[in-house]
């Protein structure tokens, strides 16, 4: 009767643990009733790389500030550059700035970029962000305004390996997401996302050999399948402006916008892919 009893006991101990999360081990049955760890739930792999911008600089350890010419720059139509003086952290996370100003049909547009001095591979990219706006701190009210280009992305080699998530200043409740593994072939989608300039919100990517997952806020919004890159590449942060019906929209004079960023992480796949698939 004792050891119908022990019985019980454990196979009551092995369906709590299943039903409800238990510890870590699962249990089986050995000889006369004892029990023997197995199935063991192989721990959530932290980042290997993260940045939360909290310090007064920005880790010269980690990143680079990108300066010179600008993505959007077109001769007599938009000046655009990048400035090291737009890159800051005195608001307690990482804030770009943009400036413009128009004179004739020319815009000057002074931006900013950071970039990881380390290159990534296969993994789960994770910003948190708010989009570029007027606010000049993180928690003010602002909005967008035509002109500008916020993207997180990674990016090597005249695209041999980029990943974007995009906002143009003129449709800012947009997200654009767009692959490349060469600079003629893409894949691209796009989701609405209410209050990217307003607010933050989390924007993630799984990259791996097969497709790339899109995330925002937790949920996914888009996988990509096509022109998927394989190339290590760095990660980067832009804000740039631009003076184009089209891409980014007509430059806004004399509007400064910020983009800010609390958060960056990286976590590699785990080398048995288990949780690529779980992604």
């Amino acid at each position: 009767m004792r050891q119908c009893i022990l019985l019980l006991l454990s196979l009551i101990g092995v369906a709590h643990s299943i039903a409800f999360g238990g510890p870590e081990q699962l249990v089986k049955l050995g000889p006369a009733g004892a029990s023997a760890p197995v199935n063991t739930v192989t721990p959530v792999k932290p980042p290997s790389f993260s940045d939360t911008f909290s310090g007064r600089t920005l880790d010269a350890g980690k990143w680079l500030v990108d300066t010179g010419r600008a993505p959007g720059n077109i001769a007599g139509v938009n000046s655009g550059t990048l400035s090291a003086d737009h890159v800051d952290l005195s608001t307690g996370m990482l804030r770009l700035t943009l400036n413009q100003s128009v004179s004739g049909g020319l815009a000057t547009s002074v931006g900013a970029e950071i970039r990881s001095k380390q290159l990534f591979s296969y993994g789960t990219y994770v910003w948190v962000a708010r989009a570029a706006s007027t606010s000049e701190t993180p928690q003010e009210a602002g909005s967008a305004a035509s002109g500008s280009v916020t993207d997180v992305f990674n990016f090597i080699n005249d695209s041999e390996s980029e990943i974007d998530f995009e906002y143009q200043g003129q449709s800012p409740a947009t997200l654009e997401m767009t692959n490349f593994s060469t600079v003629s072939h893409s894949q691209s989608t796009s989701t609405p996302v209410a209050g990217a300039d307003s607010g933050f919100h989390e924007y993630k990517y799984v990259w791996s050999a097969a497709k790339i997952n899109f995330y925002v806020d937790g949920s996914l919004v888009s996988t990509h399948t096509e022109h998927i890159p394989s190339a290590p590449a760095a990660v980067l942060i832009n804000l740039w402006g631009t003076n184009s019906a089209s891409f980014g929209g007509v430059a806004t004079n004399g509007v400064a916008r910020y983009l800010y960023v609390s958060l960056f992480s990286y976590t590699p796949l785990r080398e048995d892919t288990r949780e690529e698939r779980r992604q």
